[in-house]
């Protein structure tokens, strides 16, 4: 079965609540507000990771969050959040616009945005794609796109959706890689014959996506670098190194992507011989003392003590049995750190 990972604070007090919800979010959310101050912060999530996608359902009480322009210029990053409520709904201010999103839609929403949410009681399922896998621009896409589900291709995407997040507790992770790449198509699908499409594939933000998407595909090799991304891509250098230098350049990009699913993979991984080694040779580090050296600097934490740290013991209550956990609140430590994670990553 894939990894996932399950919190649930509604039992809890609303006290409490708050400060789990705090710790996961106090690097991209400003919940310190007045408008933030009286939410009941009360939730459950479930997540499952899949390569550079997350699929996230979400359950919580009516509250407020905000993410201020200072939070995205410290914290940016590229990827699409995909809504779709169960239940429930908000109003969302970005741009200047106020915009209510509700079960009626399928919405796109821009992550690299400063924006405010206020949220009623609510139930949604969440997929957040990096802009590349979605062919999303934001030089000439909205910042929220909403697709009415009140249509036959409406009804097809609900059922879609729907029915993905229903086999995600039964799918091997391999299973669910093949499922999120299957979703992807759809979604991109959904963004690209949309009525904001009007530039054609030569411009710049396509061949960055481009990029991209040939260093997803090959993170895994050590020959992978400036001179074979421009003969297979047919770039120049100078366009490459342009394209990717709001990232600190080619070899930074392909640094932190690098470290970035390392560290997923040691969070997750049982404490066994050699799985840094091992973390270090499956994404492409010529060897481990770089590998370690690299991830000290970039995380502040050795890869050693990193290992394990969102996994669950074996003999714990299953991530299944969610009846049985409710308030205990100790067998969630894996969970938050992940969600912590995942907050910083995508959100």
């Amino acid at each position: 079965m894939a990894a996932h990972y399950y919190v649930n604070t509604f039992d809890l007090p609303p006290d409490q609540a708050r400060a789990i919800w705090c710790e996961i979010t106090d690097e991209t959310y400003d919940l310190t507000s007045a408008i933030c101050a009286g939410s009941d912060y009360r939730f459950a999530s479930h997540m499952w990771f899949a390569k550079d996608i997350l699929f996230f359902r979400f359950r919580a009480k009516a509250n407020t969050i905000t993410r201020p322009s200072m939070l995205v210029e410290e914290h940016p990053n590229h990827f699409i959040k995909v809504k779709l409520y169960k239940y429930g709904g908000e109003t969302i201010e970005l741009d200047g616009e106020k915009l209510h999103l509700d079960s009626s839609s399928l919405h796109f929403i821009d992550q690299n945005r400063p924006k405010s949410e206020v949220h009623t009681d609510h139930e949604l399922m969440s997929i957040f794609l990096p802009y590349h896998v979605l062919g999303y621009d934001p030089s000439r896409h909205p910042p929220v796109l909403s697709f009415s589900l009140d249509s036959a291709f409406g009804r097809f995407l609900l059922a879609t959706i729907d029915a993905a997040f229903q086999e995600l507790e039964n799918l091997s992770q391999n299973e669910t890689a093949a499922l999120a790449e299957s979703i992807s198509g759809v979604l991109r699908s959904v963004l690209t014959n949309g009525r904001y499409e009007e530039k054609t594939s030569d411009t710049q933000y396509d061949q960055v996506n481009t990029v991209k998407g040939f260093i997803e595909k090959n993170l895994k090799h050590t020959w992978l670098g400036v001179d074979v991304i421009c003969q297979e891509l047919n770039l120049s250098r100078a366009t490459l190194y342009r394209h990717l230098n709001e990232f600190g350049g080619l070899n930074r990009y392909i640094l932190l992507r690098r470290l970035n699913n390392a560290y997923r993979d040691l969070s997750e991984a049982q404490p066994v011989r050699g799985v840094v080694k091992a973390a270090s040779e499956r994404w492409g580090f010529a060897s481990q003392a770089h590998f370690s050296r690299a991830f000290k600097e970039e995380f502040d934490v050795t890869p050693v003590s990193l290992v394990g740290r969102w996994a669950r013991n074996p003999h714990d209550t299953t991530t299944t049995d969610i009846a049985q956990e409710h308030g205990k609140i100790s067998q969630y430590s894996p969970g938050i750190a992940a969600l912590k994670w995942a907050f910083e990553r995508y959100r």
